[in-house]
């Protein structure tokens, strides 16, 4: 089985909603597990999911699509978890208490409550 060299580097975006087999394998292998704070779930067993919104104006690209397992997804969807992406690999979650953490593939570290400047 011959199987495609996946650049982790390449930007790849699309005008469309769906996340395309290039992009989600893109992200499946630059992330591999689902991106919530602690969560261990491979990614190939999650869902691709927008960081910001595609209803909201978020694009379909490397830099917006991410993997959460359907509980985190839920999670993130209806009890108010945000996260944006930092850079390749690097997430930075809100919780609904006002808790932050710092997600990227060394592990999770708890940021606890950050004050505006």
């Amino acid at each position: 089985m011959i199987r495609q060299v996946i650049d982790l580097n390449e930007h790849v975006r699309v005008d469309q909603y769906e996340v395309p087999d290039r992009l989600a394998d893109q992200v499946t292998e630059r992330d591999g597990t689902c991106v919530h704070p602690w969560c261990t779930r491979a990614a190939t067993n999650c869902d691709d999911d927008h960081c910001v919104p595609y209803q909201a104006g978020g694009p379909t690209s490397s830099d917006n699509i991410a993997p959460l397992c359907r509980r985190h997804h839920r999670t993130k969807t209806h009890d108010r978890w945000r996260y944006r992406f930092l850079r390749p690999g690097a997430y930075l979650w809100r919780s609904p208490t006002g808790h932050w953490y710092h997600r990227d593939g060394t592990g999770t570290t708890d940021l606890g409550r950050l004050t505006p400047n």
